[in-house]
This record gives structure tokens, sequence and C-alpha cells, in this order.
């Protein structure tokens, strides 16, 4: 008879309570309700960044560059002169004067004389160049001074009694122009291209420009009024070897260039000319120079676009001009006389409003429009979805910004920055992400030897951002740097049922000096009553920036602070003393109580001065409750 098998049941495990993990963690979206975002973003966050793994990270600081102001008023621009020998000048503008500064030293002057106003600079040729909306200026390295406009020769072969072939354009940057004749040995009397001369002495050659040795009141008589030049003795036979220097003042066309304020260097595959524009008299038009000559803009190389110019960008081979109302294309063509830029429109919706947002990113160039931030992402057909919307998530707090023409930015470290106010709006393009910092008064940026460096928009005053391994890097200038996290407004996906919060783990990475206070937001935080039965804000946890600003309301509930050190002898301190020397993140347990939450909110925020923090990980462990009512 064949025995039973007896089995036994093992009683159930107890099942651990859920786990609801926040990592990794994304940037801001405010084009929500807090309820509604991904558990992983923030509907606020400040001073903090995300890392390629998904990290949370405050930002590092920044600290003067040299040690006294040169006075009130911004910084109207920084530049990189790099000589053909070279050497590089870094150069400075603040007022109405013109800096070189080296290393940590104060600024010396070079020039006073330049307009109060933001300063567009660029090199040709080994000079380099100024445009201040007033001034066009160039400095060899030695001297600064006005431009010394290029004198075009008008007419080549020219009769003795006019006509001839066109050769150049005149120079709307100066009043000189030449006039080539072919001559037959008899003729004294030559008419110029021109007439109402003014009286600036006229000057003549007879070997072909070799040098101008005739002398007017000498060699010849000159009719300003009609344009003529009668000679003493007839010049002898040749062809185009008597060349005539004569000048008319134009005194509206110089300002055409020198009004403008911000420029491109562009020639298809190769950058042959320097092109200007915004000229607030002439919004919509821009104008190019010679081949490799910025003294030379040609009397009619000028272009005219639909709405007011704000910038370039190139991509490949083309160069987008960005207006306040589209995008054009211009494309270099070499024709049988000369080369030609033809321009098509590539969108006619999607326009920039900030000339200095205009930046190459990836190679498709991304600028700020009156609706958000966007990049130009094909330009080779014309179509309204050629452009892609990147600040949505941001829109709500970025477009409330006044003044968001005024917007400076800057391609740096995979990163886009655009500040404004005292903001910057970062897009984090190698992971799709956007957050804020604040106290950065940039007028202007500028990367130097793979640093970040940015001119106050305030006062004289230059500023280059601390790495992360430098000694006391998490201070602004001496200030305390104000960062926070707030998470999603989170239902655990389970609205309809209360939950109990229990405890928070959070994996920090140490530092030298590292630490955080951890927060809590739900409909249920109460606050006790005192003596008089009024509440009690004593546990009120408010947050202070450098402005006093408030960052937490009366609903936000202290949890706990934690902290970790590395022993350290670089900045040694016993009121934070520790012999911890592990590299590696520690985990660390809070318990929370939250009882009854509907949704919840964490908060996370560091203040203190020289502090860092970063945070690989947070997640809460909860037990789910009764329904509610």
């Amino acid at each position: 008879m064949a025995s039973k098998v007896q089995t036994f049941k093992l009683p159930a495990q107890p099942q651990e309570p859920p786990l609801l993990r926040l990592e990794p963690f994304k940037g801001m979206n405010l084009s929500v309700t807090p309820t509604q975002i991904d558990k992983s973003q923030s509907p606020d966050m400040l001073n903090m960044n995300i890392d390629e793994r998904g990290a949370l990270n405050k930002r590092t600081g920044y600290e003067r560059v040299f040690p006294n102001s040169l006075g009130p008023g911004q910084i109207n621009g920084l530049y990189e002169y790099r000589k053909l020998d070279g050497t590089v000048l870094f150069l400075l503008a603040h007022g109405t004067k013109l800096y070189t500064q080296s290393g940590n030293e104060q600024p010396v002057q070079i020039y006073d004389g330049l307009e109060n106003a933001p300063v567009d600079f660029f090199t040709m040729n080994g000079d380099c160049y100024l445009l201040d909306g007033t001034n066009y200026l160039v400095f060899d390295g030695i001297e600064v001074k006005a431009v010394e406009p290029y004198i075009p020769t008008l007419s080549i072969s020219r009769e003795p009694a006019g006509g001839g072939e066109p050769y150049e354009d005149f120079n709307l940057l100066g009043s000189g122009f030449i006039d080539s004749f072919s001559t037959l040995g008899t003729d004294t009397v030559f008419q110029l291209s021109l007439s109402g001369l003014d009286a600036t002495p006229v000057e003549a050659s007879w070997n072909g420009g070799v040098t101008y040795d005739k002398v007017e009141g000498k060699d010849f008589t000159v009719d300003r009024a009609l344009g003529k030049v009668t000679f003493t003795k007839a010049p002898d036979k040749g062809t185009n070897n008597v060349l005539i220097k004569a000048f008319k003042t134009y005194s509206f066309l110089p300002g055409r260039i020198k009004k403008c304020r911000f420029h491109t260097s562009f020639g298809g595959s190769n950058d042959t000319r320097i092109f200007v524009s915004g000229n607030p008299e002439f919004p919509n038009e821009i104008w190019r120079s010679g081949l490799f000559d910025p003294t030379y803009f040609p009397e009619n190389g000028n272009y005219i676009f639909p709405s007011a110019v704000k910038g370039f960008a190139k991509q490949y081979d083309y160069l987008v001009v960005e207006h306040e109302y589209g995008k054009q294309m211009v494309e270099f063509e070499v024709g049988d006389v000369e080369a030609s830029f033809p321009s098509r429109p590539i969108n006619d919706q999607v326009g920039t409003i900030a000339s200095n947002s205009i930046q190459l990113i990836e190679n498709n160039p991304v600028s700020l429009s009156k609706n958000g931030v966007y990049r130009l992402i094909a330009s080779n057909v014309r179509d309204e979805r050629n452009v892609e919307h990147i600040s949505e998530n941001i829109d709500a707090k970025l477009l409330q910004e006044p003044n968001l023409e005024d917007a400076v930015s800057i391609d740096y470290n995979k990163k886009y920055w655009l500040a404004l106010n005292g903001n910057v709006y970062i897009y984090d393009y190698s992971i799709g992400e956007w957050y804020i910092y604040d106290n950065i008064h940039a007028s202007f940026f500028i990367e130097r030897n793979r640093e970040l460096y940015f001119g106050s928009s305030k006062e004289g005053i230059l500023y280059r951002f601390k790495k992360p391994t430098e000694l006391f890097p998490y201070n602004d200038d001496g200030h305390f740097i104000n960062a926070y996290w707030k998470s999603a407004k989170i239902s655990f996906g389970i609205a309809e049922r209360n939950k109990l919060i229990q405890k928070l783990f959070a994996t920090m990475e140490p530092g030298m000096h590292t630490s955080c206070n951890f927060y809590y937001v739900n409909d249920k935080v109460r606050f006790p009553r005192n003596k008089d039965n009024l509440p009690d804000y004593s546990n009120m946890h408010y947050a202070k920036s450098f402005y006093n600003d408030k960052i937490f309301d009366a609903k936000s509930e202290f949890i706990n602070s934690a902290r970790t050190e590395w022993l350290d002898y670089a900045d040694w301190n016993y009121s934070l003393f520790s012999y911890n020397t592990k590299e590696q993140p520690m985990v660390i347990a809070k318990k929370v109580k939250a009882k009854k939450v509907d949704y919840y909110q964490l908060v996370i925020q560091n203040t203190k001065q020289d502090e860092g923090l970063k945070i690989d990980s947070l997640s809460l462990k909860y037990l789910i409750q009764s329904y509610r009512k």
C-alpha cells in the first residue's frame, strides 16, 4: 500500500512596503501642473543641474578675475584677439574705454572714445575691428584708431572726356575714389566720374598709380563743381596710365556701416567677407565688405530682408539670416565677374528677437523668438516644420522675463546658456533637459582656455566660474548659493487612496563639505498652536536667496538634514571633522512619518556657503492606506 506524501504550505512571507524611485533625475517642466509631470521631473529647481548619469548636482560658483571694479555700468564687450604672430590679447570694453587684461591683474586702459554701448569685435588680416553703433575702429595690437577707408577705383580705361568701364563701387565708409584713364598724349582736360567734389586736395599719377606725384595748383587745376581736372601739360600716351584720386563726401553714407551692431564672416565654404547689420535706421538691411577687406563696403553691397535683421548663423555652406519674423538662407555663388549672394526664405513664422541669443548647436542654429527658444533643423526647403520648439518645458517662466531682446547666450560644455535679468536658462542638449541658475548678472559670456567667464551687467567686473575640483568652489564671489530641487507632486499612482510615507532614502556623494536639508509639502501639514492659540510658524523653513526671496510656502515641513564629509587637510575645519576617506556614495535613511497623504512633494535644499551637493538617487518607502473620503 503506497504511503501518502504529506505536503507543507510555507507561511506567506510578509510583503515589503513598496519603494517609489525618483531617479534618474530629469530637468524642469513648467508646461503642465506639478501633478502631471513625470515623477523624475521638477516643477521648480534652482542652481542645480543634471549630469549625464541623471544625478542632481549643485552648481559651482564664480569669482572675480581682477580685484577692483572699473566702475558702474555693465561690461560692454569681451574678446580674445589673436594676432598673426600667435600672441593673444584679451580685450574688455567698459564705459567709453577699451582695456587689455591678463591673468588676475587689473585691466590696463588702451583707448578712450568708445560709445558707451555693447561692442562687437572681429579679426581679419591680423587686425581687430570694433563696432559700437557709432564708431568703426581698428586695433593692430599697438594702437586703436578709426578705420581708414579703402579708396576704390570707380572706372578703368576711361577716356579723358568720360566713359570707360565700371570697375568698383563707391565705398560707403569713405569719400575717396579713383578714375583710371587711357590717353592719346594730347588731352589736358579729364572728366571724373563724380562732380561736386569736396575740399580735400586732389592727387594724380602719370605712372599708373605707382606714386601720386602730381600736385594740385602746380601740375593741374580742379573745377570741383563740374568734377574736371585740367593739366598744365598733356600726359603721355598710355593705357590706364593716368590715375586721378579725388574726394566727394556723402555725410549720410558712413553711418550705414558705423551704426551697425553685429557682424558675421561669410563666403560660402570660406569666410572671405564681413557682413554687418543692426543699424536702427535701416533695420531690415545688411551690408557686405570687399574680399578680405573690412575697410571697404561697396555702395551696392546691401541686401534687404522682410523684417528687422537680428543676427546671423552659419549652417554648412549657407548663411542663415535671423530676422524678426522668419529666417532666410544666403548662398554664395561665383559669377563671371564677381561673387553674388542670393537669398531665399526658409521659414516665415519663427523669427528671432534677441541678437545675442543666437548659437550654433550641433550645427543647428538656436535662437530666442517671442514664443520661446527654437532650433533650425533643416534649411534646404521652405517649410514651417523645419524649426523645433525646444523650450516648451520652461516657457512659462522664460517668457515672463522683461526685456527678452537683451538676452545673451553661449554654447559651453554641451549646454546652451541663455541669460537675462540675473537668471540663466540652461538647455543641456546632451540629455535634452532644462534647468535654471540665478544670481548671474551677465552682459557677455566668453570661453577662455575651456573655462567660462562673464562680464557683469551691473558694474565693471569680470567673473570666472570655478570648477568642482578647486578649493571652495561653492560660492558666488563670497556669497552663498541657494540651491534646491522640488519633486513633482506625486500621487504614487493611486490618487484615490491615502498614503503613509515612512522613510526617505537618499544616495549622496561625499565631498570636502556637503550637506542638505529635506522637506516635504502636502495639504495635510498643519502648524501647532502657541499659547495664544495662534499658528506657530517657528517650524517654517523659509530658504532665502541672495535677494531674500522666499521659495517655500507655509506648507513646507522640515524632515531632517544630512551631511557627508571627506577627511581633507586642504580644507581643515574642526567643526565638520570626519574620518571618512571613502569616495563612494553614502546611502542615507530618514524617517518621514507623513500620514494620510494624497499628493506628496519632496524638497531638497542647500544654502550653505562653500558646501556642495550631489545626489545620485532618491526613493520613498510608503504604505497604501484607506480610500479618501
